[in-house]
């Protein structure tokens, strides 16, 4: 769910001349291709996206795709799940350009047969939309509880009637949430951690300049569930400067309530 975000998604563009990493792409009109082995995505997440991707593996003969590329700054929750549920079909080697952050880190990565990280590349989480209950639980809310407040600013700002709101969205982020679970389970995660680790008030200060999010080592991934990781650049991943710039590294004892 776009409005309801916890951080600000990041957005597509060149690095800066003070030789700030690039950025991944969240381009509203995502560039998906298969070209033989290898299916291409670059963009943002949203149903602009899934409609590409579904186009493209209609006809796809079972087995051809192998591989994935992938840059993608992330998007919108319920194409991403449906995206993710095509990866899981297809469990192709991912090969993150850039960045795969947010719903892209949430859906595309946990669904592929393994990923491979490019020299000063991210693979980053700010939150599932399960983090929204994690926090409302956090303050002793509900979650209608917890979304009024987290809107009810941006609500006054735009005459929005909240509570009309709150009908719709509320149960919308719950079946979300259902959905998530189910594709984690499809996919034979252990459960959702990686994508809820840094979420709550225990990290709200930790954040700063430009960091969106969190990462973590490729041995942190590994006892977290996801698929087999690794780094094509030199030295540790979480030492490279795209890692360091946009994401705080977090541990699997960080994981811990």
């Amino acid at each position: 769910m776009r409005a309801l975000a916890l951080a600000a998604l990041l957005v597509t563009g060149p690095a800066f001349a003070d030789g700030t990493p690039d950025k991944p792409s969240t381009d509203p009109n995502p560039i998906v291709k298969i070209e033989g082995d290898t299916l291409t995505y670059i963009g943002g997440i949203n149903a602009a996206g899934l409609t590409a991707l579904s186009e493209a593996v209609r006809d796809l003969p079972r087995g051809q795709v192998t591989k994935m590329i992938v840059n993608s700054g992330g998007g919108d929750t319920k194409p991403g799940i449906f995206i993710g549920s095509i990866i899981a079909d297809l469990k192709p080697d991912l090969t993150i350009e850039v960045g795969c952050f947010s719903s892209c880190a949430n859906f595309i990565a946990p669904a592929a047969a393994s990923i491979t990280i490019r020299e000063n590349a991210f693979l980053g989480w700010h939150g599932n939309d399960r983090g929204f209950q994690i926090v409302a639980d956090q303050k002793g809310l509900t979650l209608r509880e917890h979304m009024r407040a987290t809107v009810a600013a941006g609500a006054a700002e735009t005459g929005t009637d909240i509570e009309t709101w709150l009908d719709e969205a509320v149960p919308t982020l719950e079946a979300l949430i259902v959905e998530e679970a189910a594709l984690y389970e499809r996919i034979g995660l252990p459960n959702d951690t990686f994508a809820n680790c840094g979420v709550g008030d225990r990290f709200d200060d930790r954040l700063s300049g430009d960091q969106r999010g969190w990462g973590f080592s490729i041995a942190d991934m590994a006892r977290l569930g996801l698929p087999p990781v690794r780094y094509e650049g030199p030295g540790p991943y979480e030492d490279n400067p795209a890692f360091r710039h946009w994401l705080i590294r977090l541990t699997t004892e960080d994981c811990q309530p």
